[in-house]
C-alpha cells in the first residue's frame, strides 16, 4: 500500500509537470508572419482607421519588435522543449516501470495479505485450542493447587503432632515421676489421716466434755455481770449520703465520735466535740452477720438450760435493725446465707441443738408467736385477720400461750415461713429518711418445753425477738397525715421505754412505769424481770445523722449501766 500510494504522487506530478510543459510551449509557439501588422476585431480596426498615418507606422513599428522579441524568445525556448520531451520520455518510461513495480507490489501484497489471513486465522484456531486446553487443564491445577496446600497443611499437622508426641513422652515420664510421689506422699498421707482421725475424735471427746462446761462458765459469767448486755453495731455509709462522721474505734468496746467543726462564741476559732462510749462489743461497718451472731450464740442456746432470753434492736430509723434481726428480706435460710439475720440463725441453731439433744433422750415442744405493736395497739400477726388485735399484759411464755395464737412447730423451715408471712404483713412506709422504714414495734418468741424420756429433768425456756421501730425527727423525715401519727406513736412508746431505763437505773426494786406504754408492757419481763437481755443498738456512719447516732448510743449507755437483777433458770430434776 505505501509503494502504491508513491506510485500514484509520482504519476501526479509527472502528468502536472507534462502540461505545465505543454501549456508553455503552446503559449510561445511560432505565429504565421503577416505581410502587415493591422488590428483584429472589428472595433479595433475602425480605432485603426481613424488614426494618423504617423501612428499607424509607430505602431506597427511596435507590433513588428514585438514579434522579433517573441521570435527571439521561442529561440531560447527550444531547447528547453526538447528537455521537456526528453523529461517526458523519461516519465513515461519510469511510469510504466513504476505501474510494473505497482503491479508486482500489489500482487505481493495480496499474496502477503492473504498469508496474513490465513495466519490469523490459525491463530484464531489455536487461540481457541489453547482455551479449551486452558479450560481441561483448570480443575487439574485447582486440584493441584489443594493437593499442594493440603500437603503443607499436613506436614505441618504432622510436624505439631510430632511435637506433640514428644511433649507427651515427656508428660509422660514427668507424670511417671509425680505418680511415684504421689504414690509415696498417699502413703505417708493415710498415715497422717488416720493420726488426725484418731486426735480429731480425740479432740470432738473432749469438745464434746467441755460443752456443757462451757455453756455453764458463760451462764456464770451472765449471772455475775447483772445487767442488760449491749451491742453496738455500724451501719455502712450509703451511695447517696453525705460524707461519713469520724468514728474512732479503740478496740472491741470503746469508740469515739467527734462532731463537725463548730464555731466558738466569738466566732474567732472553731472547734470539734468528742463523745466517748463503751460497749460489751462494737461492730463496725465491714462486720458481716456471721461474724454478729458468733457473737451471741452461747446466748441464744442457754434458752435451752432453761433461760429466758430476749434480744431487741433499737436505734434510729435507717440504722439497720431489721437488717440486723431479718437480714436479707428475701431469702431466710439461716446459715446457708450470708445475708441472714440474728432471727432465723438462731432459729436454725435452736432446732440443731433440740436434734442433737433430742439424739441423747431429750424430747422438746417448741411452739411461736408473732406480734407487733402499732400505734399502741398490739396485733396478733398468726390469728385471723378478724381477729388481730389483742390486749397485753406480758412477754411470759405462759401468757404468751395463753393470750396470743401460737403455732407448734417441728422444723426450722415452719419458722421461716412464719417469719415471711409476719415480715409482710408488718407496717412498714417510705420516708425522707428510709425507702422502707418500720412503722411497729415487732415481737417473735419461741418457746421452748423439753422433758428427758425417763422424766428425771425437764426445763422450760424462751426466746424473744424485738425489732422495734427506729426513732425519727419529724423535720428530718417529713411525714405527714398518717405518717405523722405513726411517728408520734413511735417516739411516744420509745419515750416510755427511756423512762423505764431511767427509773430502772435510778432506784433498783423501786416502781417502774411499765404501764405507759403496750411496748414497755411487752417487754416488762425482758428488762426487769429474771431475762437475759441483750440489745442491739444500730447507728449510721452518715455525718448528717450524727445528732440521732449520738441520741441513740446515749440511751444504750443508760441501757447498759441498768441492774435488772440476776437470771434464773427455769429447770427441775
Amino acid at each position: 500500500m505505501v509503494l502504491g500510494d508513491i506510485t500514484n504522487t509520482y504519476r501526479i506530478r509527472s502528468d502536472g509537470l507534462s502540461q505545465k510543459a505543454k501549456r508553455a510551449v503552446g503559449e510561445i509557439e511560432p505565429r504565421t508572419p503577416r505581410a502587415t501588422l493591422t488590428p483584429k476585431t472589428p472595433e479595433a480596426k475602425r480605432c485603426f482607421a481613424r488614426l494618423p498615418e504617423s501612428e499607424k507606422a509607430a505602431w506597427s513599428e511596435a507590433r513588428a519588435e514585438q514579434q522579433q522579441r517573441i521570435e527571439a524568445l521561442l529561440e531560447q525556448l527550444r531547447p528547453w522543449r526538447h528537455q521537456a520531451k526528453e523529461l517526458r520520455r523519461r516519465g513515461d518510461a519510469t511510469q510504466q516501470r513504476m505501474e510494473a513495480k505497482c503491479q508486482e507490489k500489489r500482487a505481493q501484497s495480496q499474496e502477503a495479505e492473504l498469508r496474513i489471513f490465513e495466519l490469523r486465522e490459525g491463530e484464531a484456531s489455536l487461540t481457541a485450542e489453547l482455551h479449551q486446553l486452558l479450560d481441561q487443564l483448570r480443575p487439574e491445577d485447582d486440584l493441584h493447587r489443594r493437593l499442594g496446600t493440603g500437603l503443607a497443611a499436613k506436614e505441618s499437622a504432622l510436624a505439631e503432632d510430632t511435637l506433640t508426641v514428644q511433649e507427651l513422652l515427656d508428660a509422660k515420664v514427668v507424670m511417671q515421676q509425680r505418680n511415684r510421689c504421689k504414690q509415696e506422699f498417699h502413703g505417708r498421707l493415710q498415715e497422717l489421716r488416720g493420726t488426725e482421725r484418731q486426735q480429731q475424735q480425740e479432740r470432738q471427746q473432749v469438745l464434746e466434755d467441755n460443752v456443757p462446761r462451757a455453756r455453764q462458765l458463760h451462764n456464770s459469767y451472765l449471772n455475775l455481770k447483772g445487767n442488760i448486755r449491749v451491742f453496738c453495731r455500724f451501719r455502712p455509709r450509703l451511695r447517696h449520703e453525705a460524707e461519713e462522721a469520724k468514728v474512732a474505734f479503740h478496740d472491741e468496746q470503746r469508740i469515739s465520735l467527734q462532731s463537725e467543726m463548730l464555731k466558738s462564741v466569738t466566732g474567732l476559732s472553731e472547734h470539734c466535740n468528742s463523745y466517748d462510749f463503751h460497749f460489751d462489743q462494737v461492730f463496725g461497718p465491714q462486720a458481716c452477720q456471721a461474724e454478729i451472731f458468733e457473737e451471741l450464740s452461747l446466748l441464744v442456746q442457754s434458752a435451752l438450760d432453761g433461760y429466758k432470753v430476749a434480744i431487741f434492736a433499737y436505734g434510729q430509723t435507717g440504722g439497720g435493725k431489721t437488717y440486723t434481726m431479718d437480714g436479707d428480706q428475701g431469702n431466710r435460710s439461716g446459715d446457708r446465707t450470708s445475708g441472714a439475720g440474728v432471727i432465723p440463725r438462731s432459729v436454725d441453731l435452736i432446732f440443731q441443738e433440740v436434734a442433737e439433744l433430742r439424739s441423747k433422750g431429750w424430747d422438746f415442744e417448741l411452739t411461736c408467736t408473732l406480734l407487733e405493736v402499732y400505734n399502741e395497739s398490739v396485733f396478733d400477726l398468726l390469728a385471723p385477720r378478724d381477729a388481730k388485735e389483742r390486749s397485753a399484759h406480758g412477754t411470759d411464755g405462759r401468757q404468751a400461750v395463753e393470750q396470743f395464737t401460737f403455732r407448734r412447730v417441728q422444723e426450722a423451715s415452719q419458722v421461716h415461713r412464719l417469719l415471711a408471712k409476719a415480715a409482710r404483713e408488718r407496717h412498714t412506709a417510705s420516708t425522707a429518711c428510709n425507702d422502707r422504714s418500720s412503722r411497729s414495734h415487732a415481737l417473735f418468741q419461741l418457746a421452748l418445753q423439753g422433758s428427758q424420756a425417763n422424766g428425771s429433768a425437764r426445763c422450760s425456756g424462751l426466746l424473744s425477738f424485738v425489732d422495734l421501730a427506729g426513732s425519727e425527727r419529724v423535720v428530718a423525715s417529713q411525714v405527714q397525715g398518717e405518717r405523722l401519727r405513726e411517728a408520734q406513736y413511735i417516739n411516744r412508746s420509745l419515750s416510755a421505754l427511756g423512762d423505764v431505763i431511767e427509773a430502772l437505773k435510778r432506784k433498783p426494786g423501786g416502781h417502774v412505769p411499765y404501764r405507759n406504754s403496750r411496748l414497755t408492757m411487752l417487754l416488762k419481763d425482758s428488762l426487769g424481770g429474771d431475762a437475759k437481755a441483750l440489745m442491739f443498738v444500730n447507728v449510721s456512719m452518715c455525718l448528717g445523722q450524727l445528732p440521732e447516732t449520738l441520741s441513740s448510743l446515749r440511751f444504750a449507755s443508760k441501757v447498759h449501766a441498768c441492774e435488772v437483777g440476776l437470771p434464773s433458770r427455769r429447770f427441775a430434776a
